[in-house]
């Protein structure tokens, strides 16, 4: 039997976890409370450099890489708001490859 949808997808706590680790490898320290400002992680190269590994880290994991609109670095938002957007793209493109899977079978990785 294979897993259902609910049971693979992170919750948001997970995922933000996970996002927040990412920040704390690239600066440590900075990581631990996730309502501190994006900005105060460092510089926006930085927070590119960030972004790119936590990418990274999801196509890793699961297969596929969320395409982000925006510039997420340059945001003046807490932590925890750039988890949630880069999330909302997540899950949505989680979803898709999901509903996919069960209309055309396991997917051959693929560039998004």
């Amino acid at each position: 039997m294979s897993k259902s949808f609910s049971r693979t997808r992170p919750t948001f706590n997970q995922f933000r976890d996970w996002f927040l680790e990412a920040v704390d490898r690239h600066s440590p320290g900075n990581a631990n409370n996730p309502l501190a400002q994006w900005h105060s992680v460092g510089e926006e190269a930085l927070r590119q450099e960030i972004i790119s590994s936590f990418l990274d880290d999801l196509e890793m994991k699961f297969g596929f890489r969320p395409l982000l609109k925006g510039e997420l670095h340059k945001l003046d938002c807490p932590l925890e708001s750039v988890a949630n957007r880069i999330f909302h793209v997540f899950s949505t493109m989680f979803l898709v490859e999901h509903i996919n899977a069960k209309m055309y079978g396991q997917p051959v990785k693929r560039e998004h």
